[in-house]
C-alpha cells in the first residue's frame, strides 16, 4: 500500500509538506505542492481514511439502510429507484455510500447492523422505510446523535427527519379515478395493522373517505382485504374473499404493485378474469410487463426525487452538525393502463 512516506521520498519533501498538501493547507509553495501533487498522480496514492477521521471529524461516508430483502422481487425495484437519487446527490457532494439490510421480524439477528454507527464509520443514515424504523436503531441514533433521514415513512421521533409522498390525497384521488371509469363496488388490498405503516394506513384511510365523499352504497371496510406484504400466498387471502363475497367489487385496488400480480392470481383462481370481471390498480410506479402481463394503472412515486431530497436533507445536518427534524412530502401522479376497465 502506498503511504504518505512514499510520496513524500518521490517529490523530495518532508512527511508534514505532504500531509499539508493533502488537507489544502495555505502554507506550502506552489512549485511543491504541483511536485507533491504529481507524485501522488504517480503513485496512486489516496489519504486514510482513519487518517481523514481524526484530522475532519468526518468520514465522509453515509449509510443507506433498509429491511428490503436483495433479492429479485419488485421490492427491489423499490429500492433501486431511490437509490439512483442518492447516488446521484453523493457523487455531486464527493460523498461515499454504503448499503445494509435491517433485520425483520424473525430472521437471523446475530449480525450487529448497527456496528458502523457504534464505529463512527458513517456521518449519517438513510433509512428506506416500508417498516417502521427498529427501536434499537432509534435508541442509537439518539446516543451517537447522528442525523437519519426515513423515506417511504413517517416517524414521530424528533430526531428523524423523513421524506414521504402524499398518501392519503393519492388513495383518495385514486378511487376517484375508478368511480370515474363506471366502478360502483371498489375493493381494497392492504395489510395487516401489525405490519403496515403510516403511508399504508393513509392510503387505506383515503379509499374509505372516497366511498364515503362518492356516496357508495355499502361499508368500504367490507370490501378490504388484508394480507402479507412479502407471503407468496397473498393470492390465497384474495381468492378467498372473492368467493366469500356475495358481490364482489368490480376495482381493486392494490396498497402497493407488488400485491397486483398475486391479486390477479387469486381473482383468476376464484373464477373471475381481469380486467373484463375485476379491475386492478397499483401503487408505487415501477410495475412492467416482466412481472405482469397487462399495462397496469397505477400510482407513480417520485422515488428517485425522494432519494435526491433525503440526501440533500442528510448532507445538511452532516455540515451544520444538527439533527433539527425536516420533512418533505411529494405528489404521486396517477397513471391509466389497461388493467382498469371503463364500465
Amino acid at each position: 500500500m502506498v503511504t504518505q512516506k512514499d510520496v513524500a521520498n518521490l517529490a523530495g519533501v518532508s512527511f508534514i509538506t505532504v500531509s499539508r498538501v493533502i488537507n489544502g493547507e495555505p502554507n506550502v509553495k506552489e512549485e511543491t505542492r504541483k511536485k507533491v501533487q504529481a507524485a501522488i498522480d504517480q503513485l496512486g496514492y489516496a489519504p486514510s481514511f482513519a487518517g481523514q477521521v481524526l484530522n475532519s471529524g468526518r468520514c465522509n461516508t453515509i449509510a443507506v439502510l433498509t429491511p428490503i430483502p436483495f433479492d429479485q422481487t419488485m421490492r427491489t425495484s423499490y429500492l433501486l429507484n431511490v437509490l439512483v437519487g442518492i447516488e446521484e446527490t453523493c457523487r455531486k457532494n464527493e460523498i461515499d455510500m454504503i448499503l445494509g439490510v435491517a433485520p425483520i421480524a424473525g430472521s437471523n439477528q446475530n449480525y450487529d447492523y448497527l456496528r458502523p454507527f457504534k464505529q463512527k464509520k458513517v456521518d449519517g443514515i438513510i433509512y428506506v422505510g416500508l417498516k417502521e424504523l427498529p427501536e434499537e436503531m432509534l435508541s442509537e441514533l439518539a446516543k451517537r446523535k447522528l442525523p437519519c433521514v426515513v423515506i417511504g415513512d413517517r416517524p414521530e421521533s424528533s430526531l428523524v427527519s423523513w421524506v414521504d409522498t402524499a398518501n392519503y390525497e393519492a388513495g383518495y384521488n385514486t378511487v376517484k379515478k375508478i368511480w370515474e371509469a363506471g366502478h360502483r363496488r371498489i375493493g381494497f388490498v392492504g395489510l395487516h395493522r401489525e405490519i403496515y405503516n403510516a403511508n399504508i394506513s393513509d392510503r387505506e384511510r383515503g379509499y374509505i373517505q372516497a366511498l364515503h365523499d362518492l356516496g357508495a352504497d355499502y361499508k368500504p371496510e367490507e370490501y378490504i382485504i388484508r394480507t402479507e406484504f412479502e407471503s407468496k400466498d397473498v393470492y390465497k387471502d384474495i381468492k378467498n374473499a372473492f368467493t366469500t363475497w356475495k358481490n364482489p367489487p368490480t376495482a381493486l385496488f392494490c396498497c402497493a404493485d407488488s400485491l397486483v400480480p398475486q391479486a390477479a392470481r387469486g381473482i383468476n383462481e376464484a373464477g373471475l378474469s381481469v380486467p373484463d370481471q375485476v379491475s386492478l390498480v397499483g401503487f408505487d410506479g415501477f410495475i412492467n410487463s416482466s412481472y405482469f402481463n397487462l399495462n397496469v394503472a397505477t400510482n407513480v412515486q417520485p422515488l428517485s426525487k425522494m432519494g435526491q431530497k433525503a440526501a440533500e436533507i442528510l448532507f445538511n445536518q452532516i455540515s451544520e452538525a444538527t439533527t433539527t427534524k425536516e420533512t418533505a412530502i411529494f405528489n404521486v401522479t396517477f397513471e391509466d393502463g389497461d388493467s382498469l376497465r371503463k364500465i
